[in-house]
């Protein structure tokens, strides 16, 4: 039930809080019944206009929104013209016209009447942005209507219940609606501190707390407000600090927060929801705000019987999944072997049908496993010696033939070495001459000698000269190997250059999962299909199982070998795609089912 008082109030507090608020006004009238007639309004010119009470019609009549694009004309004389537009469409076409939002206001499913509020244009909003305003709004009202209108002694304290409200609903996370609706608290009544506490289990965690959306570095504040909830939760009773003479109520948690923390005079009420005490909110002043009055304590407990149910739903909506899965399968349960619910029943009965049938149905059973193409031989070629790119043709790709080029190392260093040797060799022979002429046996020993190391390092630097020539050793495709665009990089001797397959013999490589690899064995058969012919499967031949595993992508893996039945022109080695080994006929649900099933076994040994 809603009075006039508490419309006004709500009416005026709602156009003061909504954002671009031009112009507004509230019709009310017996519920259901009617009739309805202006109750509040901002201006009369607004609220007189033939547009404005066709709005007001439609709305009550269809209890649904209406919103309106209201085209106002440069002078005053002129009559608005109004062009009604669906409300779920945002406008979006006419860049100079307010908006027109029409509303019933309907409280446990009876019409008290409707309200209309014009908002000034604003070129990022859309029509649903001022709908959910005044829809928003329009939900305060119905939370105001629970309030019993003699419960508080003046306008003020309706007004503060009507904010509170409009706080606890106004915020999307249910932590940050909290922390609004305590800080509104202590400014309005003068508190250091306000704090909301819920029970979590057994336990009551705080939950909010004023003036601060973070709070956890402050962990003995934290543990005694918590414990002081805690102590008015327990004895289900309003506990106020310092106690008077007639109270019997135990405070001796009030006494240690107001003794380390400040808080000269504390109250505390319990929160309850649905016959049940769900939580609490302290409220801390110090000395100089007085302390609180038979009259502030009986607002407190009215306006915490007030936000209670709001915070506790929204607390609930934002529990975690698994709470929440809960919940849901206990209402399922009911839902199955209770009453009705004919259709649900019936689609569960279909759903064992089909269970039954994959049971019992066979199908052939294959193992799946990523697959690469790798050649059978593979050559490699490596740097011979250590030195430079100086040209590097080849690409991986390319088909070359046996002996031809690959790449060309630099050689001026081998060349100026070589030069060296050579005058050396001359010069030494020159000598030589002469020690022959003049018969000296000891130097022609030594010239000899000389002149035969000289032949000997010429000779060593023609092979070099001749290794820095790379080519391919057999013809095929170049696997790997890449220096086009590395000219001039430094290349140790040893290092692999390029990798060389033949064209005529390939082999596939799986990679089979390690809870599959047992179901296969040498000379089962299956398919392949690669990405580059995604149309066309080949046959293959199971021809090796490597037993050892190799860790890959979050599981094991147990590269198994295979063979291609026939071998298409276009295949090349590092070709990718799906091999599927066919290991027999199964039952259908177990195919399905099998890993899962294989997986909570594992795990179940696992823990017990």
């Amino acid at each position: 039930m809603i009075t006039p008082a508490q419309v006004k109030l709500w009416f005026g507090y709602a156009c003061q809080q909504m954002q671009g608020v031009v112009q507004a006004c509230v019709y009310l009238g017996e519920p259901d019944k009617g009739p309805f007639k202006l109750f509040d309004t901002f201006s009369e010119s607004f609220t007189h206009s033939e547009l404005i009470h066709s709005n007001i019609d439609a709305a009550m009549k269809r209890r649904k929104s209406v919103v309106t694009r209201v085209d106002v004309d440069q002078s005053e004389n002129q009559s608005r013209q109004l062009r009604a537009v669906n409300a779920a469409r945002p406008v979006t076409d006419i860049s100079s016209k307010n908006h027109l939002v029409s509303t019933p206001l309907l409280i446990d499913r009876q019409l008290y009447g409707a309200v209309s509020i014009e908002f000034q244009h604003e070129p990022a909003a859309g029509t649903q942005d001022f709908l959910s305003q005044v829809e928003n709004a329009v939900g305060w009202l119905r939370f105001l209507s629970t309030i019993d209108s003699d419960s508080y002694a003046s306008s003020e304290d309706a007004a503060l219940a009507l904010q509170v409200t409009a706080r606890a609903l106004s915020e999307d996370v249910s932590t940050a609606a909290a922390t609004s609706v305590v800080t509104e608290l202590a400014t309005r009544l003068s508190c250091e501190r306000v704090s909301i506490g819920f029970r979590e289990g057994r336990e009551l965690k705080l939950y909010a707390l004023s003036h601060s959306a973070r709070y956890q570095g402050r962990q003995n504040l934290i543990k005694r407000i918590e414990v002081a909830i805690d102590e008015a939760v327990d004895q289900k009773e309003t506990l106020v600090y310092p106690a008077t003479e007639t109270s019997t109520c135990l405070l001796q948690a009030h006494e240690e927060l107001a003794r380390h923390h400040g808080g000269g005079h504390i109250c505390t009420v319990p929160l309850i929801h649905r016959d049940e005490v769900t939580g609490g909110v302290i409220f801390e002043r110090d000395a100089t705000a007085g302390e609180f009055t038979p009259d502030t304590i009986e607002l407190c407990e009215q306006l915490a019987a007030f936000f209670a149910p709001i915070l506790e739903y929204r607390r609930l909506n934002d529990r975690p999944l698994p709470a929440k899965a809960k919940e849901v399968l206990k209402t399922g349960a009911s839902s199955i072997f209770g009453r009705g619910y004919l259709g649900l029943k019936f689609t569960l009965a279909i759903s064992g049908l089909i269970l039954v049938l994959l049971t019992f149905m066979h199908w052939d059973y294959r193992v799946s496993a990523n697959s690469v193409l790798e050649g059978t031989v593979e050559r490699v070629i490596t740097a011979p010696e250590a030195g430079y790119i100086k040209n590097a043709p080849a690409r991986p790709g390319d088909l070359v033939e046996a002996a031809q080029t690959l790449a060309t190392l630099d050689d001026r260093d081998l060349q100026l070495e070589k030069l060296k040797w050579t005058g050396k060799r001359k010069q030494v022979s020159k000598e030589y001459r002469e020690a022959l002429a003049s018969r000296d046996r000891t130097q022609i020993g030594i010239l000899r000698a000389q002149l035969d190391q000289a032949k000997a390092q010429i000779e060593i630097l023609d092979k070099k000269l001749e290794r820095t020539v790379i080519t391919a050793p057999i013809g095929g495709v170049i696997v790997s190997g890449d220096f086009t665009r590395a000219l001039g990089s430094p290349v140790e001797r040893g290092q692999i250059l390029y990798k060389v397959s033949p064209l005529d013999d390939y082999r596939v490589l799986l990679d089979v999962d390690e809870s599959d690899v047992a179901e296969l064995k040498v000379g089962m058969q299956g398919e392949l299909t690669l990405s580059a012919a995604a149309e066309d499967t080949y046959e293959i031949i199971v021809e090796k199982i490597t037993p050892v595993s190799v860790p890959g992508e979050g599981a094991n893996y147990f590269q198994v070998e295979a063979s291609l039945v026939e071998t298409p022109a276009f295949l090349r080695p590092g070709m990718q795609g799906v091999g599927k080994i066919t290991i027999g006929e199964r039952r259908l649900l177990w195919i399905w089912t099998h890993k899962l099933v294989d997986w909570l076994r594992l795990q179940l040994w696992s823990w017990w």
